[in-house]
């Protein structure tokens, strides 16, 4: 009996490691530099952000079962949309395994629309996968499939409209280090992340950790779109657990672990999915905080005249401060700054490729950095800092246009701007100390604006 048994054991095993060899996978992101330099970016968090996160997070459970791309280049939509597109809608949804199952989203619907060839064989731009879950949303698969010949048609895009994600944006890429710190930043706030890399052919024989071999540390230019599900600072000397799109017999039933150094070095890029925030029972859903800090006195003083806040005392040209922003709730954050001339300059975001959108539970920006001063110029009178908190992305170069040729005041000029987008002051709740607090419940009116005006002499 013990030698039937074992002898069986022999064949299914034998059986599984045939099928793995014989499996040729699919690859299928390109990493031409090119295509990404019009990726969002994330605005640069203050140090401490990063510190103290958890030293493990998992978002596997909210994952489909891994199905295999086969020998075709779709991997591009199978870790945007079936992996990391049906993570955020199991994680909004609160979905169980039989019901993500059921509601995960089709690959094909994705890369059918950005392909460069007629067939599923090439490669194509994990940007482009990105772009049509935002614009576009998604199809579930069991509308869609995995259908290399099927046109999508009107009927799908109108389908697809309902399951939007609100945004998405690269957190690491080649220039810069820390890739694995902001992995784990995105995926402690339940963000899936998307990465692209560099895959060399020990990959594809991958088991419960990968483990490349030692001549394999050099440039392949074979990419491939995986899903980053989770993180362990105490497995592996520290991994990652990675989704892929090559069936359950990859890996470890479809997944597997690589370590940080290791992702450091074969992954190219990186992108987080956000998706709209879960609103909370009787929590406000805008709110945040403002700190001006002089370099030799501390904290400045403020008093609020029903409008806006203004200094208590006045400040000299060349005086030096920081100013540090915080939001305590996910919104689209702008700033800008101004003067009795009401020309404006937009401070924040620090570019045009940068999101406004701060998604997590708490964001911190220093501006223009932690290791950088504001300085008040020689134009005296009237020095106006303002933020606008916003639910809803806003054309910030339209309204700081109308803002700069409108009448009145800077208040005036805010309110004729934005009309009824703004949430008026009686139902904004302030805190004043050594910070600038304050919160409200945004309804069909979805910006706080906060005016800051330094007296200047």
């Amino acid at each position: 009996m013990v030698k039937i048994i074992l002898t069986i054991s022999i064949i299914l095993l034998f059986l599984n490691n045939l099928l793995f060899a014989q499996e040729e996978y699919g690859l299928g992101v390109l990493l031409d530099k090119e295509l990404y330099v019009n990726s969002p970016t994330k605005a640069p968090l203050m140090r401490g952000d990063y510190n103290n996160l958890p030293p493990s997070h998992s978002l596997k459970k909210f994952t489909p079962t891994p199905k295999s791309q086969g020998a075709d280049g779709t991997c591009a939509g199978w870790s945007t949309a079936y992996a990391g597109h049906t993570i955020l809608e199991a994680i909004n949804k609160g979905l169980q395994r039989d019901e993500i199952d059921s509601n995960a989203f089709s690959p094909s619907f994705v890369y059918n629309q950005i392909r460069f060839t007629k067939n599923c064989k090439g490669g194509t731009s994990l940007l482009d996968a990105l772009n049509v879950l935002k614009d576009q949303g998604g199809v579930k698969f069991s509308d869609f499939g995995n259908d290399c010949d099927r046109e999508v048609e009107e009927s799908d895009i109108k389908n697809a409209s309902e399951f939007r994600i609100i945004e998405y944006r690269e957190i690491s890429s080649w220039s810069e280090g820390n890739q694995g710190l902001f992995a784990k930043k995105s995926l402690s706030e339940n963000r899936p992340v998307i990465a692209a890399m560099d895959c060399p052919p020990s990959f594809s024989n991958a088991r419960s950790v990968w483990t490349p071999d030692s001549s394999e540390y050099k440039t392949w230019n074979r990419g491939h779109g995986i899903a980053v599900i989770g993180y362990d600072d105490n497995k592996y000397g520290g991994a990652f657990e990675l989704m892929n799109s090559w069936g359950i017999y990859w890996g470890e039933d479809g997944y597997s672990w690589v370590r940080y150094s290791d992702y450091e070095f074969f992954v190219h890029m990186a992108f987080e999915l956000i998706d709209y925030p879960k609103p909370e029972f009787k929590k406000p859903d805008l709110s945040g905080k403002l700190l001006f800090s002089e370099t030799t006195e501390g904290a400045m003083k403020f008093i609020f005249n029903g409008e806006y806040f203004e200094t208590v005392k006045p400040f000299t040209s060349g005086t030096l401060f920081e100013l540090f922003v915080t939001n305590q709730q996910p919104a689209y954050v702008y700033a800008f700054s101004s003067d009795l001339t009401y020309k404006v300059d937009k401070i924040f975001p620090f570019n045009d490729k940068m999101s406004a959108y701060l998604p997590y539970s708490q964001n911190n920006v220093a501006i223009p950095s932690e290791e950088s001063f504001n300085m008040l110029d020689d134009v005296k009178g009237i020095t106006y800092y303002c933020f606008l908190y916003s639910k809803n992305k806003i054309a910030i170069d339209e309204k700081l246009l109308k803002i700069k040729n409108s009448e009145g005041n800077m208040w005036n000029r805010i309110k004729s701007a934005f009309g009824s987008e703004l949430i008026e002051s009686s139902k904004i709740k302030y805190e004043l100390d050594e910070e600038i607090k304050f919160n409200a419940f945004s309804d069909s009116s979805t910006i706080i604006p906060i005016i800051i005006a330094i007296k200047h002499e």
